[in-house]
């Protein structure tokens, strides 16, 4: 499933109140002054944090149910995975997935191997995972493929800020649920039917 989108400006004016519009929890966020591909961006709505291809939003979306909550998980079943993901890539779907574990993993690098975009959650902040110039693959094993992350390519998700740590736990219901109502367009301010005219790509 596909998130129906508008965009978020850049740079947003105060409102005519006189006020910024801005809640106590999001007074320290700073707006946004650049692209989504050219710097990390908070948007308001949703409660998220994104870095990389906004248009993905607009993709068809899927993730793998197999691959959530997954730890010890069988080789037999890493193959499914894998081959689940393959599948779905093969058929222009744009993957939703983490890398928190082996399972997500797996999935994670299929699109790699075809040239495919990704959308990745993380659970930390991009610049823990990617790197402080934000050019890092988050996990060892995607370099093999390729050896730079592309945000001209790829989106990047989260719910904490780009300095912030990550949760260290191989399961991670947060980062599943995310991935999860993500790829089945059930997020509040981005997704429809919940929210289909947030302002989120249109130029500023």
């Amino acid at each position: 499933m596909s998130c129906s989108l508008a965009g978020v400006r850049p740079a947003q004016r105060k409102r005519k109140s006189g006020g910024s519009g801005r809640s106590s929890r999001t007074a320290d966020i700073p707006r946004r002054t650049a692209r989504y591909e050219d710097e990390p961006g908070y948007h308001e709505p949703s409660g998220l944090w994104f870095y990389g291809n906004i248009r993905l939003l607009h993709a068809s979306l899927v993730h793998i149910p197999h691959a959530l909550g997954a730890i010890d998980v069988r080789p037999s079943v890493l193959d499914d995975i894998e081959r689940e993901a393959e599948t779905h890539v093969l058929q222009s779907r744009v993957l939703v997935c983490g890398f928190h574990n082996v399972a997500h993993m797996r999935s994670a690098i299929v699109p790699l191997r075809w040239g495919s975009p990704r959308i990745v959650v993380m659970s930390g902040g991009f610049k823990y995972h990617l790197g402080d110039d934000l050019l890092r693959e988050p996990f060892l094993s995607a370099t093999l493929w390729r050896e730079r992350w592309d945000s001209r390519v790829d989106l990047a998700v989260s719910r904490r800020a780009p300095n912030k740590l990550p949760t260290f736990a191989r399961h991670n219901a947060t980062v599943d649920r995310l991935i999860m109502r993500l790829a089945r367009g059930e997020m509040p301010g981005i997704c429809s039917p919940y929210d289909t005219l947030t302002p989120f790509l249109q130029p500023a």
